[in-house]
């Protein structure tokens, strides 16, 4: 299935799955962390942003990257990869530039041919995300990731008034997992990543994610994204873009509040049977409803932008949508295969 328009790869990050249960009555062990969020500096180069190097003590980074649900074993094949994951608490997770399907991530992977608009993208990646623990180290840290205190500490440092909710979680990313450049949904308040990876040489290694500028005959997409704010902010070409920054040092953390410069991208390439990128990642969530308008990097390719053309556009799309909805998957088949002969 080719993805002539990245929207379904980039509408993945809408879904809000369950997040560990809060709690209000842990111990202090990581308020130290709260902390270093208080008295980081904000950097402002290519967009404001804050980048907090060993961010875990070294008793608790140890502790977490030596975890058994951290640390896994070289794998002899992807496919014993997948296996060995599931069977170590993780779960495939819907997420930007990812596919849920391992049977159509195994076919692109053993095939090297990724069916993607390349203009945008080389390829689509496979997340899993950690869902059972055996290590209580791992559980305490992200249940208080997870807590009110520290959503507000967050709220605190980057002036988020309007109400949102907390998620974040330990992932790990499989080899042409990538999202071109883009500066994060109108849904999210604030976003932020932890570099938690096993292997010795893993910041020389091509799995981190770029801070990014738009070149300056592309700078009007910013304002366009400024001032349309019922209009979604859509995920760029590479080549629009210049990379700045990237977020390379281990147990580090970035964070920022996703605007309209805001934009960052990675592309994984790497061979994941030795080790796997890892990250806590985490969001705060607006609880408001996503925009109307969701354009593809297409639309906004010229400037002046059509903004009556991609609404009209946009409302086209949510009827057809709609009518296939309606459409019993059993008919949709039977037609696709009619039109096959």
């Amino acid at each position: 299935m080719k993805v002539d328009n990245p929207a379904d790869l980039q509408n993945s990050d809408k879904v809000i799955t369950e997040v560990p249960t809060q709690q209000t009555d842990l111990t202090a062990e990581f308020d130290y962390l709260i902390e270093k969020i208080e008295a980081a500096n904000f950097r402002n180069d290519p967009f404001r942003f804050i980048q907090i190097e060993n961010f875990l003590s070294d008793a608790h980074f140890n502790e977490v990257i030596t975890a058994t649900e951290i640390n896994r074993p070289p794998a002899t094949s992807t496919e014993n990869l997948i296996e060995d994951l599931q069977q170590n608490g993780y779960q495939v997770q819907v997420f930007p530039g990812c596919t849920t399907s391992i049977k159509k991530y195994l076919k692109a992977y053993n095939a090297e041919e990724w069916p993607v608009d390349k203009e945008l993208l080389e390829g689509f990646g496979l997340v899993f995300r950690l869902k059972h623990y055996s290590t209580p180290l791992l559980k305490r840290l992200v249940e208080f990731l997870n807590t009110p205190k520290f959503k507000a500490a967050l709220e605190k440092k980057f002036g988020i008034k309007e109400p949102n909710h907390i998620e974040t979680a330990f992932q790990k990313y499989l080899h042409a997992y990538e999202i071109s450049p883009h500066p994060d949904s109108r849904r999210k308040a604030v976003t932020y990543m932890l570099n938690l990876n096993t292997h010795k040489d893993s910041e020389k290694m091509d799995i981190h994610t770029h801070l990014l500028k738009f070149k300056p005959e592309r700078v009007y997409i910013r304002d366009f994204w400024k001032n349309n704010k019922d209009i979604e902010r859509c995920w760029v070409p590479w080549h629009w873009c210049e990379s700045i920054f990237e977020t390379r040092p281990n147990n580090s953390i970035s964070l920022f509040a996703p605007s309209n410069d805001t934009l960052h991208a990675v592309k994984l390439n790497y061979d994941h049977l030795q080790y796997q990128r890892t990250q806590l990642y985490g969001n705060l969530w607006y609880n408001g409803g996503k925009p109307p308008y969701f354009p593809s990097y297409k639309d906004i390719a010229d400037n002046p932008v059509d903004i009556e053309g991609i609404k009209k556009r946009s409302g086209m799309q949510k009827i057809q949508r709609k009518l296939d909805s309606m459409v019993p998957t059993s008919i949709k088949y039977r037609l696709i295969k009619l039109m096959g002969k």
